[in-house]
Protein backbone atom coordinates (compact mmCIF):
# COMPACT_ATOMS: atom_id res chain seq x y z
CA UNK A 1 0.00 0.00 0.00
CA UNK A 2 1.72 3.39 -0.98
CA UNK A 3 1.37 6.38 1.12
CA UNK A 4 1.67 10.12 -0.15
CA UNK A 5 2.92 11.09 2.72
CA UNK A 6 2.75 10.18 6.61
CA UNK A 7 1.36 12.07 9.75
CA UNK A 8 2.24 10.55 13.01
CA UNK A 9 -1.30 9.99 14.44
CA UNK A 10 -0.30 10.93 18.31
CA UNK A 11 0.61 14.37 16.23
CA UNK A 12 -3.02 14.48 16.30
CA UNK A 13 -4.10 12.92 19.64
CA UNK A 14 -5.09 16.05 21.38
CA UNK A 15 -5.23 19.04 18.91
CA UNK A 16 -8.56 19.46 19.88
CA UNK A 17 -9.25 19.58 23.59
CA UNK A 18 -13.17 19.62 24.80
CA UNK A 19 -13.65 22.83 27.25
CA UNK A 20 -12.84 21.47 30.67
CA UNK A 21 -15.55 21.92 33.14
CA UNK A 22 -13.97 18.87 36.05
CA UNK A 23 -11.46 19.37 38.09
CA UNK A 24 -7.96 16.95 37.24
CA UNK A 25 -4.81 16.86 39.13
CA UNK A 26 -3.06 19.34 36.48
CA UNK A 27 -5.90 21.97 36.57
CA UNK A 28 -5.44 22.19 40.19
CA UNK A 29 -1.56 22.02 39.92
CA UNK A 30 -2.15 25.36 37.77
CA UNK A 31 -4.59 26.74 40.31
CA UNK A 32 -1.89 26.55 42.62
CA UNK A 33 0.90 27.51 40.89
CA UNK A 34 -0.95 30.77 39.71
CA UNK A 35 -1.58 31.06 43.57
CA UNK A 36 -5.57 30.66 43.00
CA UNK A 37 -4.83 28.61 46.38
CA UNK A 38 -8.44 28.65 47.82
CA UNK A 39 -9.74 27.38 43.72
CA UNK A 40 -6.62 24.62 43.77
CA UNK A 41 -7.35 23.62 47.46
CA UNK A 42 -11.53 22.72 46.75
CA UNK A 43 -10.00 20.86 43.39
CA UNK A 44 -7.68 18.54 44.89
CA UNK A 45 -10.27 17.89 47.63
CA UNK A 46 -12.59 16.70 45.34
CA UNK A 47 -10.01 14.32 43.94
CA UNK A 48 -9.13 13.07 47.16
CA UNK A 49 -12.67 11.75 47.04
CA UNK A 50 -11.80 9.24 44.67
CA UNK A 51 -8.59 8.44 46.83
CA UNK A 52 -5.75 10.15 44.51
CA UNK A 53 -3.02 10.41 46.80
CA UNK A 54 -1.43 12.70 45.46
CA UNK A 55 -4.20 15.76 45.74
CA UNK A 56 -3.92 14.27 49.58
CA UNK A 57 -0.80 15.26 49.97
CA UNK A 58 -1.31 18.69 47.99
CA UNK A 59 -3.91 19.30 50.76
CA UNK A 60 -1.29 18.58 53.46
CA UNK A 61 1.35 20.71 52.24
CA UNK A 62 -1.51 23.67 51.59
CA UNK A 63 -2.76 22.79 55.46
CA UNK A 64 0.95 23.34 56.30
CA UNK A 65 1.53 26.57 54.49
CA UNK A 66 -2.21 28.11 55.22
CA UNK A 67 -2.65 28.38 51.50
CA UNK A 68 -6.32 28.26 50.62
CA UNK A 69 -7.25 26.99 54.09
CA UNK A 70 -6.47 27.82 57.81
CA UNK A 71 -3.06 26.89 58.80
CA UNK A 72 -3.23 23.50 60.83
CA UNK A 73 -0.26 21.17 61.71
CA UNK A 74 -2.53 18.45 62.47
CA UNK A 75 -4.45 18.64 59.49
CA UNK A 76 -1.16 19.03 57.57
CA UNK A 77 -0.65 15.70 59.40
CA UNK A 78 -3.49 13.91 58.95
CA UNK A 79 -3.52 14.29 55.56
CA UNK A 80 0.27 13.25 54.98
CA UNK A 81 -0.86 10.05 56.95
CA UNK A 82 -3.70 9.45 54.43
CA UNK A 83 -1.57 10.19 51.69
CA UNK A 84 0.66 7.04 52.95
CA UNK A 85 -2.03 5.08 53.10
CA UNK A 86 -2.86 5.41 49.46
CA UNK A 87 0.69 4.43 48.19
CA UNK A 88 2.59 7.59 49.12
CA UNK A 89 5.74 6.84 51.44
CA UNK A 90 7.27 10.13 51.23
CA UNK A 91 4.28 11.09 53.03
CA UNK A 92 4.37 9.05 55.94
CA UNK A 93 7.89 10.74 56.92
CA UNK A 94 6.71 14.08 56.53
CA UNK A 95 3.86 13.33 59.21
CA UNK A 96 6.14 12.05 61.30
CA UNK A 97 8.27 14.99 61.30
CA UNK A 98 5.45 17.04 61.71
CA UNK A 99 4.24 14.72 65.31
CA UNK A 100 8.11 14.92 66.36
CA UNK A 101 7.31 18.79 66.57
CA UNK A 102 4.12 19.01 67.65
CA UNK A 103 3.32 18.19 71.49
CA UNK A 104 0.51 17.18 71.92
CA UNK A 105 -0.50 14.17 69.91
CA UNK A 106 -3.48 12.83 70.69
CA UNK A 107 -4.89 16.17 68.62
CA UNK A 108 -2.85 15.03 65.61
CA UNK A 109 -4.69 11.71 65.98
CA UNK A 110 -8.26 12.97 66.78
CA UNK A 111 -7.69 14.71 63.36
CA UNK A 112 -6.34 11.80 61.66
CA UNK A 113 -9.37 9.73 62.46
CA UNK A 114 -11.79 12.88 61.72
CA UNK A 115 -10.81 13.00 58.41
CA UNK A 116 -10.51 8.85 57.77
CA UNK A 117 -14.12 8.93 58.28
CA UNK A 118 -14.68 10.07 54.65
CA UNK A 119 -11.65 9.16 53.58
CA UNK A 120 -10.24 6.47 54.96
CA UNK A 121 -8.61 3.77 52.73
CA UNK A 122 -11.51 0.90 53.33
CA UNK A 123 -14.06 3.89 52.66
CA UNK A 124 -12.69 5.31 49.22
CA UNK A 125 -12.29 1.87 47.78
CA UNK A 126 -15.25 -0.03 48.86
CA UNK A 127 -17.12 2.62 46.75
CA UNK A 128 -14.77 3.34 44.37
CA UNK A 129 -11.91 1.19 43.81
CA UNK A 130 -13.28 -2.44 41.78
CA UNK A 131 -11.74 -5.82 42.34
CA UNK A 132 -10.91 -6.11 38.03
CA UNK A 133 -11.32 -3.95 35.71
CA UNK A 134 -13.49 -5.86 33.12
CA UNK A 135 -15.89 -8.20 33.49
CA UNK A 136 -16.15 -10.82 30.71
CA UNK A 137 -18.91 -9.97 28.51
CA UNK A 138 -21.43 -12.60 26.69
CA UNK A 139 -19.58 -13.55 23.74
CA UNK A 140 -21.81 -13.48 20.43
CA UNK A 141 -21.05 -15.23 16.93
CA UNK A 142 -22.22 -12.54 13.74
CA UNK A 143 -24.88 -14.19 11.37
CA UNK A 144 -23.60 -11.00 8.65
CA UNK A 145 -20.49 -9.59 8.67
CA UNK A 146 -19.51 -6.15 7.29
CA UNK A 147 -15.95 -4.13 7.67
CA UNK A 148 -15.79 -0.99 8.07
CA UNK A 149 -14.32 0.96 4.73
CA UNK A 150 -11.10 2.77 5.86
CA UNK A 151 -11.72 6.34 4.44
CA UNK A 152 -8.99 6.71 1.39
CA UNK A 153 -7.83 10.21 2.65
CA UNK A 154 -7.03 8.59 6.01
CA UNK A 155 -4.95 5.59 4.36
CA UNK A 156 -3.27 7.97 2.28
CA UNK A 157 -1.70 10.31 5.35
CA UNK A 158 -1.48 7.31 7.30
CA UNK A 159 -4.15 8.70 10.28
CA UNK A 160 -5.12 6.09 12.70
CA UNK A 161 -7.68 6.13 15.19
CA UNK A 162 -10.06 4.42 17.30
CA UNK A 163 -14.26 4.43 17.38
CA UNK A 164 -16.20 4.00 20.45
CA UNK A 165 -20.14 2.52 20.03
CA UNK A 166 -22.81 1.46 22.01
CA UNK A 167 -25.76 0.25 20.20
CA UNK A 168 -28.92 -2.70 20.66
CA UNK A 169 -29.58 -5.82 19.41
CA UNK A 170 -33.57 -6.61 19.09
CA UNK A 171 -34.53 -10.20 19.15
CA UNK A 172 -33.95 -11.53 15.85
CA UNK A 173 -29.90 -10.16 15.95
CA UNK A 174 -30.50 -6.84 14.10
CA UNK A 175 -28.18 -4.11 15.52
CA UNK A 176 -30.76 -1.39 16.27
CA UNK A 177 -29.94 2.53 18.00
CA UNK A 178 -26.23 3.03 17.26
CA UNK A 179 -24.76 5.67 19.48
CA UNK A 180 -20.99 7.40 18.92
CA UNK A 181 -19.72 7.42 22.85
CA UNK A 182 -16.06 8.96 21.67
CA UNK A 183 -13.80 8.98 18.67
CA UNK A 184 -10.29 9.48 17.58
CA UNK A 185 -9.67 11.63 15.68
CA UNK A 186 -13.38 13.39 15.28
CA UNK A 187 -15.40 12.95 12.39
CA UNK A 188 -12.51 10.67 10.39
CA UNK A 189 -13.96 7.03 10.98
CA UNK A 190 -17.06 7.20 13.01
CA UNK A 191 -19.16 6.86 9.75
CA UNK A 192 -17.79 4.37 8.17
CA UNK A 193 -17.90 2.53 11.36
CA UNK A 194 -21.64 3.26 11.94
CA UNK A 195 -22.90 2.72 8.52
CA UNK A 196 -20.89 -0.98 9.04
CA UNK A 197 -22.09 -1.83 12.20
CA UNK A 198 -25.65 -1.20 11.18
CA UNK A 199 -25.54 -4.43 8.78
CA UNK A 200 -24.45 -6.42 11.19
CA UNK A 201 -26.72 -9.33 12.32
CA UNK A 202 -25.51 -11.41 15.70
CA UNK A 203 -26.95 -15.13 16.54
CA UNK A 204 -29.31 -14.55 19.11
CA UNK A 205 -33.04 -14.32 19.72
CA UNK A 206 -33.33 -12.55 22.65
CA UNK A 207 -32.80 -8.80 22.76
CA UNK A 208 -29.75 -7.34 24.02
CA UNK A 209 -29.04 -3.86 25.43
CA UNK A 210 -26.17 -1.49 25.50
CA UNK A 211 -23.58 -3.41 23.65
CA UNK A 212 -20.49 -1.79 23.35
CA UNK A 213 -17.84 -1.47 20.67
CA UNK A 214 -14.56 -0.17 20.80
CA UNK A 215 -13.21 -0.77 17.11
CA UNK A 216 -9.37 0.36 16.23
CA UNK A 217 -8.42 1.68 12.70
CA UNK A 218 -4.83 0.92 11.69
CA UNK A 219 -2.69 1.23 8.67
CA UNK A 220 -0.73 -1.74 6.80
CA UNK A 221 2.43 -1.15 8.20
CA UNK A 222 4.51 -1.55 4.67
CA UNK A 223 8.04 -1.02 3.74
CA UNK A 224 7.08 2.72 2.31
CA UNK A 225 5.36 3.28 5.46
CA UNK A 226 7.99 1.90 7.78
CA UNK A 227 10.50 4.03 5.91
CA UNK A 228 8.33 7.11 6.63
CA UNK A 229 8.08 6.23 9.81
CA UNK A 230 11.17 6.57 10.72
CA UNK A 231 12.22 9.61 9.05
CA UNK A 232 9.77 11.20 11.50
CA UNK A 233 10.56 9.29 14.53
CA UNK A 234 12.29 12.06 16.14
CA UNK A 235 8.84 13.92 15.88
CA UNK A 236 7.36 11.20 17.27
CA UNK A 237 9.55 11.15 20.20
CA UNK A 238 9.28 14.77 21.24
CA UNK A 239 5.18 14.43 20.47
CA UNK A 240 5.23 11.66 22.84
CA UNK A 241 7.26 13.15 25.50
CA UNK A 242 4.99 15.44 25.59
CA UNK A 243 2.21 13.63 26.25
CA UNK A 244 4.05 11.59 28.82
CA UNK A 245 4.74 14.50 30.72
CA UNK A 246 0.94 15.55 30.51
CA UNK A 247 -0.06 12.31 32.05
CA UNK A 248 2.38 11.92 34.25
CA UNK A 249 0.99 15.76 35.70
CA UNK A 250 -2.18 13.87 35.98
CA UNK A 251 -4.21 15.67 33.10
CA UNK A 252 -6.97 13.13 33.10
CA UNK A 253 -8.11 13.44 29.63
CA UNK A 254 -4.43 12.83 28.13
CA UNK A 255 -4.23 9.74 30.27
CA UNK A 256 -7.79 8.68 29.01
CA UNK A 257 -6.49 8.86 25.38
CA UNK A 258 -3.42 7.11 26.02
CA UNK A 259 -5.06 4.62 27.78
CA UNK A 260 -7.09 3.76 24.62
CA UNK A 261 -4.03 3.95 22.62
CA UNK A 262 -2.60 1.19 24.53
CA UNK A 263 -5.22 -1.43 24.47
CA UNK A 264 -3.88 -2.23 20.78
CA UNK A 265 -0.81 -2.96 19.56
CA UNK A 266 -0.95 -2.14 16.40
CA UNK A 267 -0.87 1.36 16.47
CA UNK A 268 2.65 3.32 15.87
CA UNK A 269 1.23 5.32 18.83
CA UNK A 270 0.68 2.65 21.12
CA UNK A 271 4.16 0.84 20.43
CA UNK A 272 6.15 3.78 21.09
CA UNK A 273 4.27 4.62 24.25
CA UNK A 274 4.61 1.25 25.28
CA UNK A 275 8.60 2.03 25.86
CA UNK A 276 7.54 4.07 28.99
CA UNK A 277 4.35 2.18 29.92
CA UNK A 278 6.07 -1.71 29.81
CA UNK A 279 3.45 -3.22 32.40
CA UNK A 280 0.91 -5.18 30.50
CA UNK A 281 -1.84 -3.34 32.39
CA UNK A 282 -0.62 -0.15 31.81
CA UNK A 283 -4.13 1.02 29.53
CA UNK A 284 -6.28 -0.07 32.78
CA UNK A 285 -3.83 1.80 35.26
CA UNK A 286 -4.17 4.77 33.07
CA UNK A 287 -7.91 4.77 32.62
CA UNK A 288 -8.44 4.31 35.92
CA UNK A 289 -6.17 6.97 37.23
CA UNK A 290 -8.00 8.78 34.58
CA UNK A 291 -11.17 8.53 36.66
CA UNK A 292 -9.71 8.94 39.61
CA UNK A 293 -8.47 12.47 37.81
CA UNK A 294 -12.01 13.13 37.31
CA UNK A 295 -12.47 12.81 33.59
CA UNK A 296 -16.06 11.59 32.89
CA UNK A 297 -15.71 9.77 29.61
CA UNK A 298 -13.07 7.53 31.71
CA UNK A 299 -15.34 7.14 34.35
CA UNK A 300 -18.00 6.18 31.99
CA UNK A 301 -15.60 3.85 30.49
CA UNK A 302 -14.49 2.03 33.57
CA UNK A 303 -18.38 1.74 34.98
CA UNK A 304 -19.81 0.18 32.01
CA UNK A 305 -16.38 -2.34 31.78
CA UNK A 306 -16.71 -3.84 35.15
CA UNK A 307 -20.90 -3.66 35.07
CA UNK A 308 -22.15 -6.99 35.97
CA UNK A 309 -26.00 -8.31 35.51
CA UNK A 310 -25.19 -9.95 39.31
CA UNK A 311 -26.77 -8.59 41.41
CA UNK A 312 -24.54 -9.97 43.96
CA UNK A 313 -21.41 -9.00 42.47
CA UNK A 314 -19.44 -6.06 44.97
CA UNK A 315 -18.39 -4.39 41.72
CA UNK A 316 -21.90 -3.93 40.65
CA UNK A 317 -22.38 -1.04 43.40
CA UNK A 318 -18.85 0.28 42.26
CA UNK A 319 -20.03 0.91 38.72
CA UNK A 320 -23.17 2.35 39.51
CA UNK A 321 -20.95 4.35 41.31
CA UNK A 322 -18.55 5.88 39.12
CA UNK A 323 -21.80 6.21 36.93
CA UNK A 324 -23.23 8.48 38.76
CA UNK A 325 -20.05 10.65 39.46
CA UNK A 326 -19.79 10.74 35.43
CA UNK A 327 -23.45 11.62 35.43
CA UNK A 328 -22.82 14.46 37.37
CA UNK A 329 -20.63 15.60 35.07
CA UNK A 330 -23.73 15.66 32.41
CA UNK A 331 -21.85 12.81 30.88
CA UNK A 332 -25.02 11.52 28.41
CA UNK A 333 -23.88 8.12 28.42
CA UNK A 334 -23.70 8.12 32.24
CA UNK A 335 -26.99 9.86 32.30
CA UNK A 336 -28.70 7.13 29.92
CA UNK A 337 -27.28 4.40 31.16
CA UNK A 338 -28.24 5.18 34.93
CA UNK A 339 -31.89 5.54 33.47
CA UNK A 340 -31.76 2.37 31.63
CA UNK A 341 -30.52 0.45 34.88
CA UNK A 342 -33.06 1.97 36.76
CA UNK A 343 -35.83 1.62 34.27
CA UNK A 344 -35.34 -1.94 34.26
CA UNK A 345 -38.05 -3.68 37.16
CA UNK A 346 -35.26 -6.73 36.88
CA UNK A 347 -32.98 -4.81 38.80
CA UNK A 348 -32.72 -4.22 42.42
CA UNK A 349 -32.02 -0.90 41.79
CA UNK A 350 -35.56 -0.30 40.20
CA UNK A 351 -36.69 3.09 40.59
CA UNK A 352 -38.78 4.47 37.48
CA UNK A 353 -39.17 8.53 38.38
CA UNK A 354 -35.53 8.36 39.11
CA UNK A 355 -35.02 7.01 35.82
CA UNK A 356 -37.00 9.37 34.36
CA UNK A 357 -35.19 12.07 35.66
CA UNK A 358 -31.52 10.93 34.19
CA UNK A 359 -33.58 9.80 30.68
CA UNK A 360 -35.14 13.09 30.81
CA UNK A 361 -31.42 15.28 31.66
CA UNK A 362 -29.71 13.32 28.52
CA UNK A 363 -33.18 14.28 26.50
CA UNK A 364 -32.27 18.06 27.03
CA UNK A 365 -29.21 17.23 25.18
CA UNK A 366 -31.13 14.85 22.11
CA UNK A 367 -29.61 11.81 23.28
CA UNK A 368 -31.54 9.60 20.91
CA UNK A 369 -31.31 6.72 23.31
CA UNK A 370 -32.49 8.44 26.32
CA UNK A 371 -35.67 10.12 24.70
CA UNK A 372 -36.80 6.24 22.89
CA UNK A 373 -36.55 4.65 26.60
CA UNK A 374 -38.27 7.96 28.12
CA UNK A 375 -40.81 7.16 25.63
CA UNK A 376 -41.43 4.07 26.86
CA UNK A 377 -41.16 3.67 30.14
CA UNK A 378 -43.86 7.30 30.60
CA UNK A 379 -45.82 4.18 28.49
CA UNK A 380 -46.25 2.65 32.30
CA UNK A 381 -47.65 5.99 33.61
CA UNK A 382 -50.75 6.86 33.00
CA UNK A 383 -50.79 9.95 34.97
CA UNK A 384 -47.87 11.50 32.24
CA UNK A 385 -49.53 10.87 29.37
CA UNK A 386 -49.41 14.01 27.29
CA UNK A 387 -45.66 14.16 28.72
CA UNK A 388 -45.36 10.89 26.44
CA UNK A 389 -47.31 12.19 23.17
CA UNK A 390 -44.47 14.96 23.80
CA UNK A 391 -41.52 12.31 24.04
CA UNK A 392 -42.45 10.80 20.90
CA UNK A 393 -42.74 13.99 19.01
CA UNK A 394 -39.59 15.02 20.22
CA UNK A 395 -37.93 11.69 19.03
CA UNK A 396 -39.52 11.63 15.67
CA UNK A 397 -38.45 15.37 15.40
CA UNK A 398 -35.17 13.33 14.92
CA UNK A 399 -35.71 10.07 13.38
CA UNK A 400 -39.26 10.85 11.67
CA UNK A 401 -39.51 7.14 10.81
CA UNK A 402 -38.18 5.14 13.92
CA UNK A 403 -40.26 1.66 13.97
CA UNK A 404 -40.26 1.58 18.11
CA UNK A 405 -41.90 5.58 18.32
CA UNK A 406 -44.01 4.96 15.54
CA UNK A 407 -45.25 1.97 17.05
CA UNK A 408 -45.91 3.76 20.27
CA UNK A 409 -47.59 6.67 18.41
CA UNK A 410 -50.17 3.62 16.86
CA UNK A 411 -50.44 2.70 20.58
CA UNK A 412 -52.09 5.82 21.87
CA UNK A 413 -53.81 7.08 19.23
CA UNK A 414 -57.88 7.43 19.93
CA UNK A 415 -59.18 4.83 17.42
CA UNK A 416 -58.72 2.22 15.37
CA UNK A 417 -58.13 3.40 12.15
CA UNK A 418 -55.22 5.77 12.83
CA UNK A 419 -53.61 3.44 15.29
CA UNK A 420 -53.50 1.06 11.90
CA UNK A 421 -52.20 3.95 10.01
CA UNK A 422 -49.47 4.32 12.17
CA UNK A 423 -48.69 0.82 12.78
CA UNK A 424 -48.46 -0.04 8.99
CA UNK A 425 -45.99 2.76 9.04
CA UNK A 426 -44.03 1.21 11.80
CA UNK A 427 -44.37 -1.97 9.67
CA UNK A 428 -42.93 -1.08 7.15
CA UNK A 429 -39.67 0.90 8.50
CA UNK A 430 -38.67 -1.73 10.31
CA UNK A 431 -38.90 -4.41 7.48
CA UNK A 432 -36.87 -1.84 5.83
CA UNK A 433 -34.21 -1.79 8.27
CA UNK A 434 -34.30 -5.31 8.76
CA UNK A 435 -35.12 -4.79 12.40
CA UNK A 436 -37.68 -6.83 14.00
CA UNK A 437 -41.21 -6.82 13.29
CA UNK A 438 -42.42 -8.51 16.50
CA UNK A 439 -44.13 -6.11 18.61
CA UNK A 440 -45.45 -4.04 15.73
CA UNK A 441 -47.28 -7.03 14.09
CA UNK A 442 -48.60 -8.61 17.32
CA UNK A 443 -50.19 -4.93 18.30
CA UNK A 444 -51.64 -4.83 14.54
CA UNK A 445 -53.18 -8.08 15.30
CA UNK A 446 -55.03 -6.89 18.01
CA UNK A 447 -56.14 -4.09 16.24
CA UNK A 448 -57.01 -6.36 12.87
CA UNK A 449 -56.31 -9.55 12.60
CA UNK A 450 -56.43 -9.91 8.99
CA UNK A 451 -54.19 -6.63 8.92
CA UNK A 452 -51.15 -8.61 8.47
CA UNK A 453 -52.08 -10.66 5.16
Amino acid sequence: MDFLRFTGPLLLLLICFSKQSYADLFSATQHYQQQNFSKAYEEFLQLSEFGNSDAMYNLAVMSLHGQGTNKSLPKAYAWFLLASDFGLSDAKQTAELISQKYTDKQVLNDMYVALKQHYAFDVIATKYFPSEFSKPKKSLSKVRDHQPNYPEQAIRQGVEGWVWLEFDIDDTGAVTDISLIAAHPKHIFSTELINAVSLWQYDTDKPIKNRSLTYHFTTFKGKQYKTAFQNQRKQYKQSISEHIDAAEQGNGEIQFYISQWLQSNDYNASQLLKYHWQDEQAAQTLLFAAAKNNFPLAQYKLATGILSNDINDPDRATALNWLKIAAQHNNLPALYRLGSILSDSQNPEFSPHIALSYFQKAAEHDHFRAIRDMCLLLKTMPAKSQELKRCINAGLDIDDSHPTLLLLKAEIQPNNALSLKYAKQALKEAKSRKWSIKAISAFMQTLDPGALN
